[in-house]
């Protein structure tokens, strides 16, 4: 709940107007044209009216309305907007501690726009939880919005005397959705789960369209089945479950094919590289072998030429006109010096000899590694041999049964996706085909038989309306309502009833007591049981139901002793409540000390008295 903290109309070097107000009760009083009703509009203009509804002379260079309110967690927030009818700035501080642009809230959301409003803003403020009310016998329902709300909460001088009931805020219109928020703010639940009936010209009309819509919808779905008729026919033992059945077979199949391909491809890369390997060594082993007989024909070339040596050296002495073993010259003079100063036939044949014997070594060495070359390149042929079979025989296992087996498999797979997809879209038009036929006649039996039932609708709860009516009576009693006082809801006019005597009976005085006392117990009400209620009260002139200048009649007035006990029972009012009264009349001097009293002298008071709500 919510209470107000004050009111000020402000403007450009213009003194501000501002009235306080404090938790309980509070009474704003004084005489005729002081601006007590112009402040009454300022709240209802801030709290959401369209405009502002009437202009008085001494509002000129006043452009702003703020109102500032507390909620029971003692968090403060103030409403401002200007008088030109704006939108609504909300700022999370006092009046005075305002800093910067605030909060910019629509004052009544446009459409279904789900944006922040004043009523989305206000009532989370409040605790109160947003609701749907039924608006009419259809069931259509509407948002709850503060001006939904506005009469149990905030009195008008017309509406407080009107014959009306109080919670239609002395209009006409809504009374519905009027009737639905008093029954959601004395219970707290709301018409969230009606749906609404249509017009059965609509429902018709609607049912028309969507046969047609229907039947097109219907008619190319059933082209298909027939074109589809041929191809179920060819194979009706054929189903989407077999068909996954035989698709799962030979996925399973062509999986395990596919394993085989691969462990064979890895045992062929195998055999290649064997192949590769012992090939490649034969050849570098046979290169080496050629390089190999190569030396062994130097090896013999040698020992050949040694031997020639060594055995021809003796008869070199002997020789006249011969060609020299070693150059290759013919022998002349100095050949011969040369051999007889540096050797003899001895020494040359010992060394030839020795030479040769090396080469021997040499050359035995050398047919020992050809003989070790040789049996690596017969390993290497066996090993290429071995590879090459196991190649061969690879290669045939996956050309001649592998790759049929593979290609047959998919040939298989590929025919039955191909038919499931048929199977599928043959399915999904029976299913849909039978939907629609079934909808059809739906349709067609509904606008053979149209439906005009009205519908009922659960009354307002009786009990809790006996309960409010049990509210109302203590506050009677505190009024000293005379008679016995006893107070019972009508459900048909929505309104209370006085030792039987419905209040639209009574006349303007009793009217707007009896109006007050319906609100000042929703309000006792609401907050004993916890229940969505703003928390506070503005009653604009329940004491006086005459204009100035009016002649008073009799029905004008109300009894002095109910305005005396109704000042009285002001002082008892809870400070966890907020009731304002504004009226013409002061209350006693023991009441006004008691409660927080704002006077209003008008023009003929005195200098130290307040003369108006706007200063002059």
């Amino acid at each position: 709940m919510i209470q107000l903290r004050e009111l000020r109309l402000s403007g450009p070097r213009k003194k501000s107007a501002t009235v306080k107000f404090v938790a309980g009760a509070n009474v704003i009083a004084g005489a005729s044209d002081t601006g007590k009703s112009y402040l009454f509009r300022c709240m209802d203009y801030v709290l959401g009216a369209e405009k502002m509804s009437k202009k008085v002379d001494e509002d000129d260079g006043y452009d702003t309305v703020q109102l500032e309110l507390l909620n029971s967690e003692g968090k403060t927030l103030t409403l401002t907007r200007h008088l030109s009818g704006s939108d609504i700035r909300l700022h999370r501080s006092p009046i005075d501690q305002i800093s910067g642009d605030g909060e910019t809230v629509a004052w009544k959301r446009k459409g279904k726009s789900p944006g922040p409003d004043l009523t989305s803003a206000l009532f989370a403020f409040a605790g109160i939880k947003e609701a749907s009310l039924r608006k009419n016998a259809k069931g259509k329902t509407v948002r709850l919005t503060v001006r939904t709300l506005l009469p149990v909460f905030l009195v008008n001088e017309t509406a407080i005397i009107a014959e009306a009931s109080p919670i239609y805020g002395g209009e006409g219109f809504d009374k519905t959705s009027r009737q639905r928020m008093l029954s959601y703010v004395m219970t707290g639940l709301d018409d969230a789960g009606i749906i609404s009936a249509e017009q059965d010209e609509i429902v018709q009309a609607a049912a028309r369209a969507k046969l047609m819509l229907v039947s097109e919808l219907l008619a190319p779905v059933e082209e298909r089945l027939n074109r589809e008729q041929p191809f179920t026919a060819g194979e009706p033992e054929l189903t989407i479950d077999r068909a996954d059945e035989a698709i799962e077979r030979l996925s399973s199949s062509l999986a395990e094919n596919s394993q085989e391909r691969q462990k064979l491809q890895a045992d062929r890369s195998e055999a290649v590289i064997q192949l590769q390997t012992a090939s490649s060594q034969i050849v570098a082993l046979d290169q080496l072998l050629q390089r190999y007989a190569l030396l062994k024909n130097r090896y013999e070339s040698d020992l050949r030429r040694l031997d020639f040596i060594a055995e021809g050296s003796h008869f070199l002495g002997q020789l006249q006109e011969v060609r020299c073993p070693l150059c290759d010259q013919m022998m002349d003079a100095e050949h011969k010096l040369h051999l007889e100063g540096h050797s003899d036939a001895k020494s040359v044949y010992q060394s030839s000899k020795a030479e040769a014997g090396k080469i021997i070594g040499l050359k035995n060495d050398l047919t020992a590694a050809v003989e070790s070359l040789q049996r690596r390149r017969a390993a290497r042929e066996t090993e290429r041999d071995k590879a090459t079979t196991t190649l061969n025989a690879i290669n045939g296992r996956i050309d001649r049964e592998l790759a049929p087996a593979l290609q047959a498999t998919k040939a298989r797979l590929d025919s039955l996706f191909a038919r499931r997809v048929q199977l599928e879209a043959v399915k999904t038009d029976t299913e849909q085909a039978e939907g629609l036929r079934e909808l059809r006649a739906s349709l067609e039996k509904m606008l053979e038989k149209p439906s005009s039932a009205k519908k009922t609708w659960t009354a307002i709860d009786p009990v809790v309306m006996q309960k409010l009516s049990k509210e109302i009576e203590v506050i009677l009693k505190e009024w000293a309502w005379p008679g016995g006082g006893r107070v019972e809801f009508d459900s048909k006019e929505f309104d209370i009833k006085v030792d039987g005597k419905p209040r639209q009976s009574h006349s303007k005085g009793v009217r707007a007591i009896l109006h007050a006392a319906f609100i000042f117990g929703l309000l006792n009400y609401c907050s004993k049981q916890s229940l969505p209620h703003p928390g506070f009260v503005v009653l604009d002139s329940p004491l006086t139901t005459y204009k100035q200048g009016q002649v008073v009649s009799k029905d004008d007035a109300v009894d002095p002793t109910i305005e005396s006990h109704f000042w009285a029972s002001l002082v008892t009012v809870p400070k966890t409540l907020q009731i304002v009264v504004i009226d013409n009349k002061e209350p006693p001097e023991a009441v006004a000390t008691s409660v927080a009293y704002t006077f209003f002298a008008g023009p003929n008071g005195t200098t130290v008295q307040r003369k108006g709500f706007i200063p002059t």
